[in-house]
């Protein structure tokens, strides 16, 4: 038990982990970094958006409960959804939250499992190349200008 905690806090994303039940039982040290508080156990999983102050993407509103990827991992499904921020100290951290179910030895879920990726970076980086595409089009239109003006004056110097 301790050797995987030491695995999961030396990983660069979160991990968040929850019971059968819906109950956090495991947090790791990027998880609890992006979420802004450690694990609640004592929290159902309808209450964690609450808690953690997961929203909807651009909005103020909370994350729907019945779209909470741990939630469907615990339905036995595997998910992945990039429409979620969390909501701390002032910031915004926008999330990619994958979750898949852990099953027994008799297929039954006794966890759910998700791994927490922080968006900023990847964010910056996309609009930094819009940007720098914005400029290369303004470029090109202004040499696209220039080589018009530079044919006018050769047709009107041409005999």
């Amino acid at each position: 038990m301790m050797e995987f905690k030491l695995f999961f806090d030396a990983l660069p994303f979160g991990i968040f982990i929850v019971d059968a039940q819906g109950y956090p039982t495991y947090a790791n040290v990027a998880a609890i970094a992006l979420l802004g508080k450690g694990v609640w156990p004592e929290a159902a999983i309808e209450q964690m958006n609450i808690i953690y102050q997961a929203y909807q993407a651009g909005t103020n509103q909370l994350y729907p409960v019945t779209e909470q990827p741990l939630l469907r991992a615990l339905q036995g499904e595997c998910c992945s959804v990039d429409d979620i921020e969390i909501h701390q100290g002032g910031q915004i951290i926008p999330l990619e939250i994958t979750a898949t179910p852990i099953f027994d030895s008799q297929g039954q879920i006794q966890y759910a499992l998700a791994v927490l990726r922080d968006l900023r970076d990847r964010q910056q980086r996309s609009q930094q190349q819009a940007s720098l595409q914005q400029d290369l089009i303004r470029r090109n239109q202004g040499l696209i200008q220039e080589n018009a003006t530079l044919k006018r004056k050769l047709s009107e110097q041409r005999p």
